[in-house]
């Protein structure tokens, strides 16, 4: 007696089996990406606030001074040669980014050796692992003027200093005098910073948060303003500075004054504007909210 063999699947119900496969890939993959998306945004801000508890404890040391100077720029070490670099001290090197001050308190082991020309780092590793933090996990670029004028590449140069510090300052770039206390004030013509106690708001003055820019100065470079940099002379400026403002799906992470971390999204970045040009006719040359001031003076 022969047995009969087992009935196999149809090419019909292989094909449905595929389809509804392909449906679930098509429902599934979305909801990965975004996951992943929400991964990188929670990341980006415990690095933030990882900087923000170190400018606050470096402030603490210093008699409440938080920041040695007023730097705009984006350099963290420059080439020797092959693949050997030097590091750039923080304040005395004008060219340094200003978080570069705080590297010891997030965890950099640094040795004289590493900032002699003579001397420095080596290898294709990261030359700071502690850099990490400062390299927000979806930045792509940082401005042209920032790295030479473009002649050094945004990786590996300006890959760790990807967050931008609220340098608006009254009285600099258009920025009218306000009651308000900020990060830096006028001495002697020049920008110094103010000692970290003093400025007032803190809960509603943002200190740095994610952008393509180094230090913002109010000249169109902030999230209540972006147009500074939409007739630069370099295409890649143009198309992709903003975005840089918000990398986390049309949103960016915030750091305040107090230390708390939060996200801005286009849509109120640009409610903000909105609100500034009926209440000037412009966002030029007046109080910046979330920067100079806490808020909006109504008429």
């Amino acid at each position: 007696m022969h047995e009969r063999p087992g009935r196999g699947f149809t090419l019909i119900e292989l094909l449905v089996v595929i389809a509804i496969i392909a449906l679930l890939i098509g429902i599934l993959l979305p909801a990965l990406g975004r996951a992943r998306q929400a991964a990188r945004q929670l990341k980006c801000n415990t690095q933030q606030r990882s900087l923000a508890q170190a400018i606050l404890g470096y402030a603490l040391d210093n008699d409440d001074f938080w920041h040695g100077g007023w730097d705009n720029n984006a350099l963290r070490y420059r080439k020797l040669f092959g693949d050997r670099f030097y590091l750039l001290k923080p304040v005395e090197n004008a060219q340094v980014y200003w978080a570069q001050l705080y590297d010891d308190r997030l965890g950099a082991e640094l040795t004289d050796e590493m900032f002699e020309t003579g001397g420095g780092v080596g290898g294709n590793a990261i030359p700071v692992p502690a850099w990490e933090t400062t390299r927000c996990p979806e930045a792509r670029y940082t401005v042209a003027a920032f790295r030479n004028n473009g002649s050094l590449p945004h990786d590996p140069y300006t890959l760790y200093s990807s967050y931008c510090f609220n340098g608006v300052t009254p009285s600099f770039d258009g920025v009218p005098e306000t009651v308000t206390r900020m990060f830096f004030g006028r001495t002697n013509g020049q920008r110094a910073p103010r000692r970290l106690g003093t400025i007032e708001f803190p809960a509603q003055i943002i200190m740095f948060q994610d952008g393509s820019e180094v230090v913002m100065d109010g000249n169109g470079d902030t999230l209540v303003q972006m147009y500074q940099w939409n007739n630069s002379n370099t295409d890649q400026d143009k198309t992709m500075w903003a975005g840089e403002y918000f990398r986390h799906t049309d949103s960016c992470s915030v750091t305040w004054t107090d230390g708390h971390v939060s996200v801005v999204t286009k849509g109120e970045a640009e409610a903000e504007q909105q609100a500034l040009k009926d209440r000037y006719g412009t966002t030029q040359s007046v109080p910046l909210t979330w920067y100079s001031t806490p808020y909006l003076d109504k008429k």
